[in-house]
């Protein structure tokens, strides 16, 4: 696991280098970028932040959470990430009318507050939670067992989607309440809408406007082939990703 930001974009960068070569899809690989904004409804206000980008024909979402507070201990932070990442990746793919590309979701607990897209306060006990409050007992009266569950809902947040339940942080447009949903009252599961602001972001850089949504496809349909970049290249590389610096987001609670 990747505990820095720096040095994971400088991975990331390294590993386009070598893969950045002929596709037989439409897309190719494309530097991820920090998306970050505010949100607000109602009495709810706080931050979607993460990064996005294109590694080896994948759309790669990778969200950054300092935890802070008691230490939930291994057990239950794995148990965090991998049903975040489960629930969320491939849950759909982009379709350019010949090749599926698949969506996948990142999650690390970084060491650095400064680096982090967002900030969790971890509570001993139980209690409910929130984008910012999360407990290691019985999450919101859902019990132990749904701490995943109630991870990748909050997760939601954080990617900049709204509540879809009565009293929650609704979209002030649409109000859209549905049970359906990882973002309802059943902590269903991610719906097609959900992908919307991923879908725009790759539509426009990889200059592919006829992307769409689909269902999961599974396997892949498509070719990578690898060149090896030339030296000079490799150089300006470092020399760019010494330029690179931090950036910080204070989040608010919802």
């Amino acid at each position: 696991m990747l505990h820095n930001r720096f040095f994971k974009r400088c991975l990331i960068g390294f590993t386009l280098l070598f893969t950045t070569a002929s596709h037989a899809g439409l897309i190719t690989d494309i530097v991820s970028e920090t998306v970050s904004y505010r949100i607000t409804t109602g009495g709810f206000a706080w931050n979607a932040s993460y990064d996005i980008g294109f590694v080896n024909q994948d759309l790669l979402i990778d969200v950054d959470v300092f935890l802070t507070g008691v230490d939930p201990g291994s057990t239950l932070r794995d148990t965090w990430e991998s049903s975040i990442e489960s629930i969320w990746s491939n849950a759909f793919d982009l379709f350019d009318g010949t090749f599926y590309y698949d969506t996948v979701f990142n999650v690390d607990w970084i060491d650095s507050y400064s680096e982090a897209d967002h900030f969790v306060n971890v509570n001993a006990g139980n209690g409910n939670v929130n984008l910012r409050q999360w407990y290691t007992g019985n999450p919101s009266g859902w019990g132990y067992r749904n701490q995943g569950i109630i991870a990748a809902h909050e997760f939601g947040h954080m990617i900049g989607l709204f509540d879809e339940y009565t009293g929650g942080a609704l979209d002030p447009v649409t109000s859209l309440i549905r049970n359906n949903s990882i973002m309802g009252a059943r902590l269903s599961t991610p719906q097609i809408d959900h992908f919307d602001a991923f879908l725009e972001w790759a539509q426009i850089n990889a200059a592919v406007p006829s992307l769409t949504l689909v269902n999961d496809q599974g396997s892949q349909f498509y070719d990578l082939q690898v060149n090896v970049p030339a030296p000079n290249t490799l150089l300006l590389f470092f020399i760019g990703a010494l330029g690179l610096s931090a950036r910080k987001h204070i989040n608010v609670e919802k």
